[in-house]
């Protein structure tokens, strides 16, 4: 089975999250930033895993059209879903709100792993931001979650 992973990364988390997802999944597993890529087509691919970052309680633009794009196609694959988000507490609900309903209904797997911050990387804008969501003492550091990626590679290769 060929799988491929779709993702939008802005400054490195996801991004990092999907090579170690990837790294977990075995088998041939192709990787994407939607960003940086054309859009692929999904036509040979047997699993599809789509990811995002967050920011401003929401998935990126190029994630949702890709989504709004493919949504017929994907109903005839095995699919899973993931964000990178930092807000614990309300991550679940974005995630619910960042893909359709529909599709995280019929998904295989769905997951939050966590969120790293790259303070360096940072827009000023986005700087700003994070000091008053966050307070300025915040520091760039690891909020993966290596257990839920683990998690989330496991659930997808129970359905292989």
């Amino acid at each position: 089975m060929k799988t491929i992973i779709v993702y939008t990364s802005k400054y490195g988390c996801t991004e990092k999250a999907a090579d170690v997802l990837k790294s977990r999944m075995g088998g041939e597993v192709e990787v994407i930033n939607l960003r940086l890529a054309q859009e692929p087509s999904l036509r040979e691919y047997d699993t599809v895993i789509l990811g995002g970052s967050i920011y401003y309680g929401k998935i990126q633009k190029e994630m949702t059209a890709f989504v709004n794009k493919v949504k017929p196609e994907l109903a005839s694959k095995r699919v899973g879903f993931f964000i990178c988000a930092g807000n614990k507490e309300q991550a679940a609900q974005v995630l619910q709100s960042a893909f359709p309903d529909d599709l995280l209904q019929t998904a295989v797997a769905t997951e939050v792993f966590g969120d790293e911050i790259y303070y360096n990387k940072l827009s000023l804008m986005d700087k700003f931001i994070l000091r008053m969501v966050k307070g300025k003492d915040h520091k760039s550091g690891s909020g993966l979650s290596l257990e839920n990626i683990e998690k989330f590679a496991q659930s997808m290769a129970l359905y292989n």
